[in-house]
């Protein structure tokens, strides 16, 4: 009896079954089969040959002893309320203690919300706790699903009017007033307000109904959307597997369904899990299947229990909401918000609201990401992947769209990897901390090329995305330094950069720090012009990464503070090491410090002819590198340079340069057989006046002649000279390729403001021995031609490698 008993009571008192009551009850009845209860006997052999059959009795109208009310029958009682039990403990523990006035059951359409808010109300009636005198009810559904189709109800309430009448009528039978005469017969009552399906109506008019009424009323509603920010939300997800696949077999066994009371139980499992777990549909499958239709086919045709579920959130939402959805459709896995905001291009307000919005509606669910980081991953539910799948599926070239971005997305993701591998200190690498970080990293990058583009008011708003998806990383104001020093903004620059390091040494990131300090260090060398300082951070930044590019900046900013000695150890040293355009960089850095050197020695210690051994010394260097095929204009104009202050220093007042004449003629020699190539550099200004310095002071005649020809050849072209004459001046020119494309490419020389085109064909020398990958930087000497079109084309080019004369 102990069994039998709560099952009684349950049903005597008109409260909800629960899971297993009816197989409880006819498991302890069986007991009672004697002839003494011919009756009971009866029932139990009718029940058997007809499990679908129920015994005709009076419907009653029955009340708590304590607590008003006017809760309708639960529909759930052939199987009784399956897998919702810790939710309704938990509802029912937040409206004793009303600590909130006002909670809202949410989820989406069929997940078992209206049946989770009736049990719930019915524990209350029998809590000896309870704090409420009146629970009352309230349903705003106009339509329900069946297994024949969607339904409308007849004598739906519409709106909150209504449902005031509907209200009061738990008072009395006759009452016909509005939410005014409603509030008055509450007023000092203890009552839970229960309206069920609340999306049916205006948020406006939900506000007005909770001023309005008294502070005595505590509120519980359902919806698939909420109502506003006033309310605790408690979210309802589809069951549990376990749980799914009772609450199928108990209504199939309740439904005299047999032929899926028979199915396998891994049949089950795979039939619930089509159906989303959700409870509705479970009940509207066995339903349809016992109207004869196909158990496959009903699992293949859920549109209309799609578009019962999902149809009204949907067309609820907001255009830019409605483009989310498409998104997480169309890539069709977990994304974190960070790839949405890319992905979508919305500002991350923007897409907060959306989210927001989309998991109000239960469209969408959020989950930590599977390495037990905080980062959460969006995606999709079950409900809205099949209802924008099978209802109303989205344009495919939106689609297609969708799925370009994230392609090009992955492409810079892999791009910024590789970078990261093989050009380290590069301005344009972003590094990450984890793999969550790529959005951020893409839109940094994003912003540096923006920035190089000189399109700096896009790069900084790329950046603030940037700050806005990941304010604590160090890379976005390492980024924002970076653009705000080019753009010439020194202090706001330097603010940022120290931030980075803030940051970079909070996280205790010894790699984060070294990154920061570098590229910090050229800053405050190179626009705060606090060069000091730049050592310091420079010194950092190698001793982490033991570089040959650490090197060279180290060392030139030591240059750059007279510590000349050092700074030279630092170059030699990366010198070595280096390859490509670092070691071109390098051996630029290594001969402007012997200029450097010079200059001091001349100008703050005067001592000329050590100050001449010094740019002596720097002249040999660089003029090696540029026979040896290493060059751009840099390094050409710092080697002229470089030969007009050893000109300076043998010309100075009291020098007797003609101790230096064998030097001075095998360093002009060396200039002047290449003087298309110095015309092009900026030092070529000034060096024809350093060259007639030099004629005058001279009275070597070897000398006299090389200076001739230079000042001959720099002297300006007047409109009286012959330019076809035999001189050959504009026959054979020289300069350096500024481009390399493979199999073209563009030389540069002052004459030609817009380059000098030249087809790889055209290269005399290409398989003179050489490596013939890049020939960017190479010198070389070219007949330019003329075209039609007023272009200058090269058809014969000749590379002056090393042992090329």
């Amino acid at each position: 009896m102990d069994l039998l008993v709560p099952v009684r009571n349950r049903v005597m008192h008109g409260r909800p079954l629960q899971a297993g009551d009816p197989e409880t009850a006819v498991s302890v009845c069986r007991n009672f089969q004697t002839r003494y209860w011919p009756t009971l006997k009866g029932v139990l052999d009718h029940l058997h040959a007809d499990p679908t059959w129920e015994p005709a009795f009076e419907a009653q109208s029955r009340r708590s002893d304590r607590i008003l009310h006017n809760l309708p029958l639960p529909e759930y009682d052939e199987t009784g309320l399956i897998g919702r039990s810790e939710d309704c403990k938990k509802i029912v523990s937040h409206l004793i203690r009303r600590r909130e006035s006002m909670l809202t059951i949410t989820g989406e359409g069929g997940i078992g919300k209206t049946a989770t808010a009736l049990e719930v109300a019915y524990m209350l009636l029998d809590n000896a706790t309870s704090p409420y005198e009146c629970i009352l009810w309230v349903s705003l559904k106009t339509e329900r699903l069946t297994a024949s189709g969607v339904v409308g109800i007849v004598n739906a309430i519409r709106d909150l009017t209504g449902a005031a009448q509907r209200l009061g009528q738990a008072f009395d039978t006759d009452f016909q007033g509005g939410i005014s005469e409603l509030a008055e017969a509450l007023e000092g009552v203890e009552t839970l307000l229960i309206i069920d399906n609340l999306e049916t109506v205006d948020g406006e008019e939900v506000i007005a109904l909770y001023e309005r009424l008294p502070d005595s009323v505590n509120y519980l509603f359902t919806s698939r959307v909420g109502v506003g920010q006033f309310e605790r939300r408690i979210p309802l997800g589809p069951l549990k597997e376990k749980d799914a696949s009772s609450l199928f077999r108990q209504f199939a066994r309740s439904r005299d369904v047999s032929r899926l009371v028979r199915l396998a139980p891994n049949t089950v499992k795979e039939v619930v899990k089509r159906l989303r777990f959700s409870p509705l549909a479970v009940r509207w499958y066995v339903l349809s299947v016992e109207t004869g239709e196909q158990p496959n086919l009903a699992l293949a045709n859920q549109e209309e229990l799609l578009d019962f579920c999902v149809r009204s959130v949907y067309e609820g939402m907001t255009p830019v909401t409605q483009g989310v959805l498409l998104a997480l459709f169309a890539l069709d896995r977990d994304v974190t918000f960070d790839e949405l905001a890319i992905l979508t291009d919305l500002s991350i307000d923007a897409l907060r609201h959306s989210i927001h919005e989309l998991l109000n509606g239960s469209m969408v669910r959020l989950d930590n990401d599977s390495d037990g980081s905080l980062v959460s991953k969006v995606s999709l539910t079950e409900a809205a992947k099949s209802y924008l799948r099978r209802v109303s599926p989205p344009n495919q070239a939106a689609v297609s769209a969708i799925l370009e971005r994230e392609e090009d997305f992955r492409r810079s993701a892999e791009r910024r990897r590789n970078d990261e591998k093989s050009r380290k200190l590069a301005p344009v690498i972003v590094r990450t901390r984890t793999r969550d970080d790529e959005p951020v990293a893409h839109v940094l990058r994003k912003a540096l090329l923006a920035s190089k583009d000189g399109a700096f008011e896009n790069s900084l708003e790329l950046i603030e995305k940037a700050r806005s998806m990941s304010p604590d990383f160090w890379e976005v104001d390492r980024v924002q330094g970076f653009v705000l020093s080019a753009l010439g903004n020194v202090d706001a620059s330097t603010s940022a950069y120290l931030a980075a390091l803030r940051k970079a040494r909070a996280s205790e990131n010894d790699l984060a720090v070294a990154v920061v300090a570098h590229f910090f260090s050229g800053h405050l060398a190179r626009k705060a012009h606090e060069s000091h300082k730049a050592v310091e951070y420079a010194r950092i930044a190698h001793k982490y990464f033991d570089s040959a590019e650490t090197a060279q900046t180290l060392g030139t900013y030591l240059i750059w503070v007279l510590e000349f000695s050092e700074g030279q150890q630092y170059l030699e040293w990366s010198l070595e090491r280096a390859e490509g355009r670092t070691k071109l960089i390098t051996l630029t850095a290594l001969v402007d410090s012997w200029r450097r050197w010079s200059e001091y020695l001349l100008d703050h210690e005067h001592r000329a002819l050590e100050a001449a051994d010094k740019a002596q010394a720097g002249f040999a260097i660089g003029d090696q590198g540029m026979r040896g095929g290493i060059s751009d204009l840099r390094l050409i104009d710092t080697v002229l340079e470089t030969f007009s202050q050893y000109i300076r220093c043998i010309t100075s007042p009291g020098v007797d340069g003609a101790t230096r004449d064998a030097s001075t003629f095998q360093m002009a020699t060396h200039v002047s057989t290449r003087l298309y190539t110095f015309e092009a550099c900026r030092a070529w200004r000034h060096f024809p006046g350093a060259v007639a310095k030099l004629r005058r002071t001279t009275n070597n005649p070897d000398i006299q002649e090389l200076c001739d020809r230079i000042l001959e050849y720099a002297r300006p072209v007047s409109e009286s000279d012959d330019v076809s004459s035999d001189s050959g001046r504009d026959e054979v020119a020289e300069g350096f390729v500024r481009t390399w494309r493979g199999t073209y490419g563009f030389i540069a020389h002052p004459r030609f403001p817009n380059n000098i085109f030249f087809p790889g064909s055209a290269v005399e020398n290409r398989n003179h021995g050489h490596e013939f990958d890049d020939l960017a930087g190479c010198s070389v000497r070219f007949i330019p031609k003329i075209e039609s079109d007023g272009r200058a084309r090269a058809n014969w080019v000749q590379v002056l490698w090393d042992d090329a004369e």
